[in-house]
């Protein structure tokens, strides 16, 4: 008996073990790629919209000039503010104009601009310059990548090693009139980072897996010990029966051991209890893998979930200037299947420098919320984005545009009375100038044709403001 009993053993054991390991292996593999593609899709899409947002305020022509002459312009001035701007506003590593340089001797990267936050420009307030050349900072064959990048007409995207990190790189080339390739605008995020989100889930999910592995697997080899291997012998007869009774049978729900209702505790007794609550424990062990898959459904949505607060403003909680890209896109749609009927409102709030300077950025954002919250009140039906510090603009459609003009007169009037109003705080006298424009299907292409007439309206409407309070 006992040597019937050690093989066994050994194989139920072994069986158990591979079948742990085999489950292991896959759902690595299938929450590591699928968590893998998830993120950096997401990251992909957050890249190429900030490299586009970023090159809509580059004047081509006028940093070209720059680069060929080595002098600063104030374009290129205005530009480095900007792109510490983005710094402070979104969470990326670098952004950068770069331009490798491969004279054969000694290759490097030469410096245009490298953006900075209001820290990192406090504690090194030079930082590179125009024409600054890196050297011994990228190895040789990355200098190689950035070069094809720039060579390229398209976006671009690496993983890169330097003394600053392992970053993954999205590029896009800066191309004149002439048709010249010269520089390339950079995104980095740290790639270790995103793989340790990576590694740190699939981890939890191996462990989950191991943990129910092993106590049914534990569970089960109790069972196959007490229940199987050593009552085999004398319940040879009654297995028996029990096959030739289900030999021909062909419906799988009459394939039922019948208990012969013996209560001397016997070995039959014990097996047929044994069947029934293997029966459990599989349908158990079933519950526990459909409820490992709802919780890679919950990470799906907590994915879901970081998309949306990427296209929503941390500050005033509305939509930013990445999802107004993405109505464009829709509204442009619309135009160019003859359906569009909208308007465009420009919001440019007035004094902001002003509140910032005098009483501080915490009691400025206080402004920026306020204002924001007033538009928000009136313009309810429709969705409002901050496109920048003090920029806000709102999409017209249905309801809000056939009542554009009385919501354009109400919304000047709140921040009329709000600016003059003594009783309030200075930093909660809300003031704006204020454009609108209708889209007119005779003369409009795209979206962006309203939108420049609308900014170009608020502009003269914030120049007549000015010379008012003078």
């Amino acid at each position: 008996m006992n040597t019937t009993q050690k093989p066994l053993k050994r194989s139920i054991i072994l069986f158990m073990l591979g079948f742990l390991t085999t489950l292991c292996v896959l759902f690595s593999i299938i929450t590591y790629q699928t968590f893998t593609t998830a993120i950096y899709r997401s990251y992909n899409k957050r890249m190429i919209d900030i490299v586009n947002y970023v090159y809509s305020h580059i004047d081509i022509e006028d940093l070209s000039t720059c680069v060929e002459t080595g002098v600063e312009s104030e374009k290129f001035i205005k530009l480095i503010t900007f792109m510490d701007s983005i710094m402070e506003d979104f969470d990326i590593h670098y952004l950068y104009i770069v331009k490798p340089v491969l004279d054969g001797d000694r290759n490097g990267m030469m410096n245009i601009i490298s953006a900075d936050t209001a820290e990192g420009r406090a504690t090194d307030p030079d930082g590179y310059y125009l024409g600054y050349i890196l050297y011994d900072v990228y190895e040789e064959k990355d200098l190689y990548v950035y070069q094809d990048a720039l060579d390229k007409n398209t976006i671009s995207f690496c993983k890169n090693f330097t003394t600053w990190g392992y970053d993954y790189t999205i590029s896009k080339p800066l191309i004149n009139s002439k048709g010249e390739h010269f520089a390339l605008l950079c995104v980095d995020i740290e790639v270790e980072d995103v793989q340790l989100a990576i590694r740190t889930y699939t981890a939890l999910c191996i462990i989950l897996i191991l943990i129910l592995g092993i106590a049914f697997s534990i569970l089960f080899i109790i069972w196959a010990n007490r229940s199987i291997t050593e009552p085999i012998g004398r319940l040879e007869k009654s297995v028996s029966a029990f096959a030739k009774s289900s030999h021909s049978q062909t419906d799988p729900n009459l394939l039922i051991y019948n208990d012969p209702h013996i209560h001397s505790k016997n070995e039959v007794e014990s097996l047929s209890e044994a069947i029934g609550q293997m029966t459990e424990d599989m349908r158990t062990y079933a519950s526990n893998i459909l409820e490992a898959q709802v919780q890679v459904e919950d990470m799906k949505n907590q994915v879901n979930y970081m998309d949306t607060v990427a296209y929503q403003d941390a500050l005033t909680h509305v939509k930013n200037k990445a999802w107004y890209d993405n109505v464009a896109m829709r509204v442009d749609q619309d135009i160019d299947s003859g359906t569009a009927e909208f308007g465009i409102l420009m919001v440019d709030l007035n004094n902001l420098k002003k509140i910032n300077d005098t009483y501080g950025h915490e009691h400025g954002n206080d402004y920026i919320f306020g204002a924001c919250h007033k538009l928000c009140v009136v313009y309810e039906h429709s969705p409002v984005f901050r496109i920048g510090g003090d920029e806000f603009v709102v999409l017209l459609e249905k309801s809000d545009y056939e009542n554009r003009d009385s919501l354009l007169s109400q919304i000047k009037e709140v921040f009329a009375d709000t600016a003059v109003d003594e009783h309030r705080s200075p930093w909660r006298r809300y003031s704006a100038a204020i454009g609108m424009a209708i889209y007119d299907k005779n003369t409009d292409r795209c979206i962006n044709d309203v939108f420049k007439r609308a900014d170009s309206i608020m502009y003269q409407d914030k120049v007549a403001s000015k010379a008012a309070r003078e």
